[in-house]
């Protein structure tokens, strides 16, 4: 599977994505997080509204600040 990088995307725990996948930092070094989506277009939508708008509000986000930052 190909992955690439967003350029797009503001979220700083992104990492990069794929066709129906999204990667984000993982809560333990060296490994990440991935969402599977079943279709391009849901992961679209979430790319549009987290990894590119309103990080703050996705649940993986929030879960980073919190492991990492105590926030």
């Amino acid at each position: 599977m190909k992955y690439y990088e967003s350029k797009r995307a503001v979220c700083p725990f992104y990492v990069r994505e794929s066709g129906r996948e999204v990667c984000c930092e993982g809560a333990v070094r060296g490994c990440e997080t991935r969402l599977s989506f079943s279709t391009h277009g849901k992961k679209k939508r979430y790319c549009r509204a987290f990894c590119r708008g309103e990080y703050g509000e996705c649940l993986i986000a929030r879960a980073m600040c919190e492991i990492k930052y105590g926030e």
